[in-house]
């Protein structure tokens, strides 16, 4: 079964203990996210406003006045490219891989809709935060840096 933008749910026929676990997947606050924030904190790199609904997609973390908006993708959801984690789920192999799919486009369409209102934006894997968080806070001081000198 497809999934787009005008059908915002797709039931499916699954396990018990399937549903208990996708159910309890969150949109924010996940352990990637808050890692990252404790990070950028502890780096100094404060003045930040997490899932600003005003902004197209709700970007993670926002650095509102230096126009820096960033995603902590997960692995899963978004196809890492980096981890090798991804592979596209066997049962229900249609809609997952539409699923996937759309999410990779929407994340396009959003970056590009955000670049044109003039933010950086960054996008930092769940695989990453987890093997290289200080790499991450790097990336992040850069682009609050390359804000700063324009």
């Amino acid at each position: 079964m497809a999934y787009s933008k005008t059908t915002k749910r797709t039931f499916l026929n699954v396990a018990e203990a399937t549903r208990r676990t996708m159910a309890a997947n969150s949109s924010t606050e996940t352990k990637p996210e808050v890692n990252l924030r404790k990070a950028l904190w502890a780096a100094g790199l404060r003045g930040y406003r997490k899932n600003v609904r005003k902004l197209p997609g709700k970007p993670d973390i926002v650095f509102g006045p230096r126009k820096v908006a960033i995603f902590i993708d997960g692995c899963f959801w978004h196809a890492c490219p980096h981890c090798g984690r991804f592979v596209y789920p066997k049962k229900n192999a249609d809609y997952w891989h539409e699923k996937i799919e759309s999410n990779k486009r929407r994340d396009v369409e959003v970056r590009a809709q955000l670049e044109r209102q003039g933010y950086t934006v960054l996008t930092v894997w769940e695989c990453e935060v987890k093997k290289h968080l200080q790499d991450c806070v790097i990336r992040v001081r850069q682009a609050l840096g390359a804000q700063t000198q324009v």
